[in-house]
């Protein structure tokens, strides 16, 4: 693209014969690349300048000069100002080719939606890709699960990301100098539930010191007030970022479709007749601590999705996440219990079968075989595939309303719709998500 530009622009700026000052070109610090008076506004003087520069240096058309046009083309010569999701307002003097995403996998998949996914140049997450392994997380003793590669969707959407530098991540540190050895054009910083502000304002600043700009969005779970209409926000967001504002409305449209589908199915469901719902994280580690697994309360994003959304009703009323005994999951009695990845992705025959379980079985919804997985993550974050989430967690609570759902078509459309995969890349996809091992298809 940009030496697209650069060439139609040699062509007219020549053609309109305006007076050219030569000047020898280089990359600033900070400014608009051939912004001569650094007044930060780059004139059709300037760019012809600059064009010409190289021409007569016959060095060819360098990313400062594609830069250049692209800033006049597209954006009138001026810095681009974004305001981010902490009120920041940051300037971009380039248009953001080499990124550094540093998330939990909502930035990245928004940029192969965006089919932008080729300017990430690293990384931040909660580990490397290829550090996400089964290795643990398979937390009943189950060979039938035919996938051994990482559970980061990532590794499939964008396989070349397997090979990045993973520049650590913001609770633990981040490693400014593998940043700054990138030379990324922007920094894209998600707020996870995982992260402090303190540290990711920290983060920021340091980053912003070596002269890179940083962009910060939210997941929901940093609001008091989670809803899908963050997630959306996001969104909108990175589509100004990169100048995809219609390819963001698109995506947003396409998600908030099947938002809309589930709540308009349910929305009729008298109060009385709602379904009460545990979320029951069945993580090995809350066993070892004397409870039997985890539930979560009403402010969670999961609990406002349910209930916003799905209109059940969540069978937990306290908040946060909480480590529960045997006896307290017994006196809330569930109808459904939902299975989300917790410390190990958890199949329903976990707790129809399992001995770590056993002292559970006459919750109701076990005894009913009421109990329904979802699709496999880690690092507990909202991404693109969160209105896929709803659908199957729809499906398990209310069967009857979705039986002209046939998840394994409806799988496969999401994933190319929103990510526009092959169905080889699908198949891939299923087997990351663990959708056949989790019960969650056939």
């Amino acid at each position: 693209m940009r030496k697209i530009l650069s060439c139609i622009l040699v062509m007219m700026l020549l053609a309109s014969a305006v007076p050219m000052t030569v000047m020898l070109a280089g990359a600033q610090e900070a400014g608009i690349p051939g912004d001569i008076d650094e007044d930060n506004e780059l004139t059709k003087d300037e760019l012809s300048s600059a064009i010409c520069s190289y021409m007569l240096d016959e060095g060819g058309l360098s990313d400062d000069v594609g830069d250049a046009a692209y800033v006049y083309a597209y954006w009138e010569g001026k810095p681009k100002t974004i305001v981010d999701m902490t009120d920041r307002t940051v300037t971009l003097y380039r248009p953001p080719e080499i990124i550094v995403p540093m998330s939990q996998g909502l930035i990245d998949q928004t940029m192969v939606a965006f089919g932008i996914e080729d300017r990430i140049v690293g990384y931040s997450s909660c580990g490397k890709i290829m550090d996400c392994d089964t290795s643990g997380y398979l937390a009943i003793n189950d060979t039938t699960d035919p996938y051994k590669g990482s559970w980061h969707i990532g590794s499939i959407l964008y396989p070349k990301m397997i090979e990045l530098p993973w520049v650590g991540k913001i609770d633990a540190g981040i490693n400014y100098e593998s940043v700054a050895t990138l030379c990324p054009d922007l920094v894209i910083i998600r707020v996870t539930c995982c992260q402090s502000e303190e540290n990711v304002e920290r983060t920021a600043k340091v980053i912003e010191s070596l002269g890179i700009p940083v962009v910060i969005i939210k997941d929901p779970r940093k609001y008091d007030k989670p809803g899908e209409g963050i997630i959306y926000e996001e969104i909108k967001v990175l589509g100004v970022v990169f100048g995809k504002q219609k390819e963001a409305q698109e995506l947003i449209n396409y998600l908030d479709g099947w938002v809309v589908f589930i709540r308009e199915r349910t929305k009729d469901i008298p109060e009385d007749e709602k379904p009460r719902i545990l979320y029951f994280g069945a993580a090995r580690g809350d066993r070892e601590k004397g409870g039997v697994g985890n539930v979560r309360g009403v402010d969670t994003c999961e609990s406002v999705f349910l209930e916003n959304i799905i209109n059940a009703k969540n069978a937990y009323r306290g908040t946060g996440r909480v480590i529960m005994s045997a006896e307290q999951v017994l006196a809330l009695n569930p109808d459904v219990i939902v299975l989300p990845t917790s410390s190990g992705f958890h199949p329903p025959r976990e707790l129809y079968e399992g001995e770590a379980f056993e002292n559970i079985r006459e919750v109701k919804a076990i005894k009913e075989r009421r109990v329904g997985s979802l699709p496999a993550v880690g690092c507990r974050s909202e991404r693109l595939d969160f209105a896929m989430t709803l659908m199957i967690e729809a499906k398990i609570i209310y069967p009857e309303r979705f039986e002209d759902i046939d998840l394994n078509e409806f799988v496969d459309e999401y994933y190319k719709n929103v990510f526009g995969v092959s169905d080889d890349r699908v198949e891939k996809l299923k087997l990351t998500q663990r959708l056949r091992w989790l019960e969650i298809i056939e």
